[in-house]
């Protein structure tokens, strides 16, 4: 299986965990897209995260509170909803690849300077 470090600590799972958790603040629930390995075959892809789910909140001792939501065949990836420490506990999972929110801050570069235009 290829590497799959991430190559900025920003995309590690521990990173993630923490922007599940301060999205989550209010509600106690968070959406995020899970992404699975390409051992995983497209018809599979619904049922290996239900198991994945099932599996994390076994783990961690809790009732299975993740809604599993739109299915993206060609990018591999299954949309989630609910509680944050079930949806970052599958990243644990050997099927899942990683696990990204839903909502993206700012992905843009930051100008470093700028000069008013005249």
């Amino acid at each position: 299986m290829p590497d799959d470090t991430p190559a900025s600590p920003e995309w590690g799972i521990d990173h993630i965990r923490k922007l599940l958790k301060a999205k989550a603040a209010g509600t106690g629930r968070v959406s995020a897209n899970v992404f699975l390995h390409d051992s995983v075959s497209a018809e599979q892809l619904s049922g290996a995260v239900k198991e994945a789910i099932d599996k994390a909140a076994q783990r961690l001792g809790r009732a299975a509170s993740v809604e599993i939501g739109k299915v993206h065949r060609l990018a591999k990836s299954v949309s989630v909803k609910g509680d944050p420490e079930v949806i970052a506990e599958l990243s644990n999972a050997d099927s899942v690849k990683t696990i990204l929110p839903s909502e993206i801050e700012d992905i843009y570069p930051k100008p470093v300077e700028s000069k008013p235009v005249r």
